[in-house]
Order: C-alpha cells, then structure tokens, then sequence
C-alpha cells in the first residue's frame, strides 16, 4: 500500500487509507488518492470497480469502513463542508413525480422564475420542454435538467457520472464545452467515464480503479498495473509510454 504526500494548498480532495464495506464486502480497500484543485479529473475503470462508490463516499452518501477523506478550503485549511454537485448515471424519477421542468429547478436548486430559461439555455435544454413534467421527458433530457440544476448551485466541486451517457452527437458537444467552460471558472470537475478518446484530450488528472488497484496520476502517462488487459490496449492507441512512471503517483494494492 501506498499513500499520496498530502498537499492541501494543491489539492481540494484527498482520500487517505480509504476502506469502503457494503453488504459486508469490500468494495474499496485502504486506497488514497486525490483531487486536485481546479482540474478536470476522471475516474475510469471496469464496471464494478467502485468508481461510483468512491464518489458517494467523498459525498457522505455511502459511509466509510475506515480511512480519512479531507476536503481544503483554498488556503489549505481543512472543513467539513463545500458547496458540491452531483449528477448521478441514470437516475429514475418516480412515475408519481409530477413536477414540471421549471418547477423542479425552482424547487431543487432555488431558481428564479425569470432565470429558468438562461439556466436551461446553458445545457442546450429545449425551452418549449419546461412545462412537461419530469416522467415526460428521454434520458438524455433528463440528464441534461440534472446538470442544469447542479450548476444552479454554483458548486465548488462537481461531480458527474457519465455525464454524456443517453445524449445524441450534438449534446455531447454542447455539454461537454459547458463543462470546459465551468473548469475554466475555476470549478473543480470529476467525471467519471468510459470515453478514453475524451480522458486523453481533456483529463488534468485521471484516477483509474478496477478491483485490484487505485491508480492516481497525472493525465500524461498510465499505470499498468492498474488496468486490464482491453483497457490497456485502448491506452496504448492514446499515450506514448503506458508504463512510465513519475514522483507523485500512488498505486494502491486495493485486494
């Protein structure tokens, strides 16, 4: 095991030792990592690995077995609390739910009645779409309202779950430079994701997880040992040296 050099002036989140248990299984064990202060970071690693679960944790959503998460104000001081954002892979609003687009933002993230429509116009959201209810609305749509609601709060930190998951071609890109342009602002981002062609033309920092290992580094090169073998590969195709090294990283035997 080993454990990253804390640097609180550098880093907004760190995991130190961290154990996650649920349902009396170890879902991550004595891993640290973390999250440098207004990067762009991605978690990438096999379904299962625990990369949803490592970011409930940092949240206080999922309790922690064991270990120390820190969170640091810009000068470094640690607190126990920050302004975050979440944007959860998939989320299914109950049928009873009948909520109108506006009314959810209204009511979810204190928006204005005048301001729902610059809110909405931010994510590429359809204007003509605010007045059906929430169950009315494709995946895309809604995952599109999730974010607008979460950049409603102005968070310091956001998270997001495969954030371009069920939306077409052209959200994507919209979406995607709205988050280039809220990391821009200063906001730190993690987002975990699939997409290694996007991890490599966009990651400040990535962390990679599968059910052996936590791997945190910088964007430029990749652990091996961290990956499986198909994962590997698709690196292979994006960096000029997989198994380079430098100071800094941590890999972290999670077994």
């Amino acid at each position: 095991m080993t454990s990253i050099v804390s640097n609180p002036t550098e880093n907004i989140v760190e995991c130190c030792d961290l154990t996650v248990v649920r349902d009396s299984k170890e879902i991550i064990c004595e891993a640290s990592c973390c999250v440098p202060r207004n990067s762009l970071t991605f978690l990438v690693g096999e379904n299962g690995s625990g990369k949803t679960t490592l970011i409930k944790t940092i949240l206080g959503l999922l309790p922690k077995h064991s270990g120390e998460i820190s969170i640091y104000s810009e000068k470094g001081n640690r607190r126990s609390q920050m302004v975050t954002g979440y944007v959860p892979q998939g989320i299914t609003f109950p049928k009873q739910l009948q909520m109108t687009v506006a009314e959810y933002l209204r009511y979810s993230s204190q928006v204005k009645e005048k301001d729902v429509e610059s809110v909405l116009t931010r994510v590429d959201f359809p204007q003509d779409l605010s007045v059906r209810t929430i169950n009315q609305l494709s995946g895309g749509q809604q995952q599109k309202l999730l974010l607008a609601a979460e950049l409603a709060r102005s968070p310091e930190v956001l998270f997001l779950d495969e954030p371009l998951s069920n939306v077409d071609d052209s959200g994507e890109k919209h979406i995607l430079d709205v988050i280039l342009e809220i990391k821009n602002s200063g906001v730190t981002i993690v987002i975990i994701t699939h997409d290694w062609q996007m991890v490599s033309q966009y990651a400040d920092h990535v962390i990679c997880l599968n059910k052996n290992f936590i791997c945190d580094q910088a964007a430029s090169c990749v652990c091996k040992n961290s990956l499986s073998t198909v994962n590997i590969k698709q690196i292979q195709k994006l960096t000029p040296d997989p198994e380079t090294t430098h100071d800094g990283y941590c890999y972290i035997d999670n077994i």
